[in-house]
């Protein structure tokens, strides 16, 4: 026998024996990763992570997401049925109305899956995952896919940008309908979620019974409660972006008073740095407000313009959120909590509603420090 031909068989030999020695004869061929490190947040009372993981499926087959089970420290949870189906979005396809196939990732597909944990006392340094996984002879394998390692970093805090009464509409949440949250841009080839902690902050009174966001015409700016009111910078920093002079779109007309694109979807903005890799957007603001130009020093409670309608906006409302990037788009969102104030608990509310807003119930406020709001809250800032 030949040098080659031994070479050769012992070559097939360890091609086949690999996957026996690995545990399992037919691993799943996807691929496990995640959009950023996280760092924790405490909301409403919680320490929570926010994170997201990718999965891609490089085989010609399907496979099926049974469940996940994660360890955070203490912590232990696992997610499976129709919650981890509403954690799942298919990247490129349309929502299914099948709750139930929504775990299933297709040939050549990806699927992204949004975590929140729950985090109790102690904040780990990583989360472990392992996914159950079942192929399309319906057998059942295990994926361990390497440590979530998570950033010793506390959130920043910030001074209200607003005063008074108001939503917190669409604060950060799992819903599989979160706006924000699911709000995954790509830019240089890379995958940003820049509005993983966005609020759309916006004023209700109740109006023949109903908690409404207006009153009169539905169709002019003015008939909003939060529009025109000052918005305040949340911190002293330097504006490195800011735009002014955009028109204003009609509410709820279903369309926008001009092409939406990276460069117009904040509409007239600010953008200031409050700290290295810490920018805050001020998004959607009346025109010729905006009362500060790039390269200009603010300081923490300086009006830099009012809320209005512009760029990507169904109604008035103010757009904030802090990332790591000066865009409103292609940043990874941190977390960021204010300084005080009086909030309630979670409020049923369609903030994401192209239409008019409907909100529900409100319970009772509580003080807060430092902290971020939960999903919906009704905050009053002083």
């Amino acid at each position: 026998m030949t040098a080659l031909r031994c070479f050769l068989l012992l070559w097939s030999f360890l091609l086949c024996a690999t996957p026996l020695l690995a545990g399992d004869p037919r691993p799943p061929q996807i691929i496990v990763s995640f959009l950023a490190e996280p760092s924790p947040i405490v909301q409403y009372g919680a320490t929570r992570l926010v994170y997201e993981m990718l999965i891609t499926n490089f085989s010609r087959s399907s496979y099926v997401l049974d469940s996940v089970e994660t360890t955070a420290g203490t912590a232990q949870t696992k997610f499976d049925g129709a919650p981890l189906a509403a954690m799942i979005q298919h990247v490129g396809a349309p929502a299914s109305p099948n709750r139930a196939a929504d775990t299933k990732i297709d040939a050549g597909r990806s699927v992204i899956v949004f975590f929140m944990l729950d985090l109790g006392r102690n904040v780990p340094s990583k989360v472990e995952h392992l996914l159950h996984v079942l192929d399309d002879q319906g057998g059942m394998h295990n994926v361990m896919p390497s440590p979530l390692f998570v950033l010793d970093e506390s959130p920043i805090v910030v001074a209200p940008p607003l005063r008074g009464e108001w939503i917190a509409g669409d604060s950060v949440n799992n819903r599989p309908d979160a706006a924000h949250r699911r709000a995954v841009l790509i830019e240089d080839g890379h995958a940003w979620l820049a509005q993983r902690f966005a609020i759309d902050w916006v004023q209700y009174q109740t109006v023949n019974g109903v908690r409404m966001t207006w009153n009169g015409p539905e169709a002019q700016n003015d008939s909003y409660f939060c529009y025109d009111q000052p918005i305040y910078s949340v911190a002293d920093g330097s504006v490195v972006d800011m735009t002014d002079g955009l028109p204003e779109n009609a509410p709820h007309s279903g369309k926008y008073a001009i092409a939406i694109g990276a460069d117009t979807a904040a509409g007239n903005h600010v953008v200031v740095q409050i700290a290295p890799h810490r920018f805050v957007l001020y998004a959607h603001m009346r025109p010729g407000t905006v009362r500060v130009k790039i390269g200009d020093n603010v300081r923490v409670g300086e009006i830099v313009g009012h809320v209005g309608n512009t760029g990507s906006s169904t109604e008035p409302h103010l757009h904030m959120h802090i990332d790591d990037q000066p865009s409103f788009l292609a940043g990874n969102g941190v977390p960021y909590e204010f300084t005080e104030g009086e909030a309630s608990g979670p409020v049923e509310a369609n903030v994401s509603s192209l239409g008019a807003m409907s909100i529900g119930p409100i319970g009772p406020q509580r003080p807060f420090t430092n902290e971020y709001p939960a999903e919906n809250a009704l905050v009053t800032f002083r």
